[in-house]
Parts: C-alpha cells; sequence; structure tokens
C-alpha cells in the first residue's frame, strides 16, 4: 500500500483547488445571455439593463402590461359596469411602471 495521499482526499481536494470568485462578476449575462437575430439595437443594451434593474425584470412588467389589458378588455365587454377601485389600481399601477421606466432611461442616457 502506498503511503501517498490519494489526490481525492479532502485535503489534498482543498490544498490544490482554486476557488476564483470576483465579487464584480455579472452574472446576468451568464444566466441570461443576449442572442440577437438580424438587426438589433445593440447600443441600448446599457439602458435596457438599467430599465430592468430599477423598474424590475421583463416579467414583472409584462405582468402589469396583461393585467391593465384584462382590466381594458372587460370594461370594452360591458361598457356600462362600473369600473371597481381594484380595476383603477391596476391601470394606475401600469401608469406608474411606464413612469418609472422612463425615469431609469432618462438616467442611463445621461450617464452614457
Amino acid at each position: 500500500m502506498s503511503s501517498t495521499p490519494s489526490i481525492f482526499s479532502t485535503g489534498n481536494l482543498l490544498k490544490n483547488f482554486v476557488f476564483t470568485y470576483f465579487p464584480i462578476t455579472d452574472w446576468r449575462r451568464f444566466i441570461s445571455p443576449t442572442i440577437v437575430f438580424g438587426n438589433a439595437n445593440i447600443a441600448d443594451s446599457n439602458t435596457e439593463q438599467k430599465v430592468v434593474d430599477s423598474v424590475g425584470s421583463y416579467g414583472y412588467q409584462l405582468n402589469r402590461i396583461l393585467d391593465a389589458l384584462a382590466v381594458l378588455i372587460r370594461e370594452q365587454e360591458d361598457p356600462k359596469a362600473p369600473m371597481t377601485e381594484m380595476d383603477r389600481r391596476v391601470l394606475g399601477r401600469l401608469l406608474d411602471l411606464a413612469d418609472a421606466a422612463d425615469q431609469a432611461a432618462r438616467q442611463a442616457k445621461a450617464t452614457t
């Protein structure tokens, strides 16, 4: 039997394994890479990222739009039905989202 420790022993693994961690690593592009087809406006990618960071994910933004669209469709189907307080809040949230996205885009362009 050899007295040389196995390369798979705990002490050897920890001694020879190098952990590489950079606190400035931006994993957003690793997890959600940008794939471009055709003529895309790559110049706006920093502005787009600022909006997503400030306002919310694409799913969050899309959910607000769909909620507001559902309110408008219900209103179209029955125009005589009164708009509920919840419906007004849903539409208000969409307007707030639009204002926040505009403000984030202006801030991103100002720093460019």
